[in-house]
């Protein structure tokens, strides 16, 4: 963020039109490509990179930074596919008679399994748990025409419909 890398980076994903796409998909593949790379680096380096920069294109679209960040940030754990991905992975595989081919087929489902299971959570129970449905003040002051958020529900108020069980 001090660098202005982030800012910087934000700009450049405003440019692909991304608010033209619905907001669960876009945070699918937000969680694509973290689950992505935190395959082949650092879950802790994966987080401290991409939490800013989502933080911050969340904010330019007007959606509870919560939104992208939660699900991002729970995704850096889910690196199954590779031994480089964390020590674990490493320790099993060095002591195992497995090939990296083993590991990626069963890493890979379980990663797509994991990410579907993030995002179906983030876009039911999640949205009325923590009111993700509105722009927070505390995220508005970071923008520089907070005004053009006021009174955007980015899911409308009839998307989320979470049964009862009685």
């Amino acid at each position: 963020q001090k660098s202005g890398l982030s800012t910087l980076l934000v700009t450049q994903l405003n440019k692909l039109n991304l608010n033209s796409l619905p907001f669960w998909l876009i945070n699918f593949l937000v969680c694509l490509m973290t689950v992505s790379i935190t395959n082949i680096a650092s879950n802790t380096a994966t987080a401290n990179v991409l939490v800013p920069i989502l933080a911050e294109m969340a904010v330019t679209m007007c959606i509870n930074p919560i939104y992208l960040t939660l699900p991002a940030g729970i995704v850096c754990s889910y690196a199954f596919a590779l031994p480089v991905a964390t020590a674990p992975n490493a320790i099993v595989f060095g002591h195992s008679t497995m090939k990296t081919s083993d590991m990626m087929k069963a890493g890979f489902f379980m990663n797509i399994v994991c990410v579907i299971t993030i995002a179906i959570s983030i876009n039911t129970y999640a949205v009325p748990l923590f009111g993700l449905d509105e722009f927070p003040d505390w995220a508005a002051k970071k923008l520089e025409n907070s005004s053009m958020c006021e009174n955007v529900n980015p899911f409308g108020s009839d998307s989320v419909i979470i049964p009862v069980v009685t």
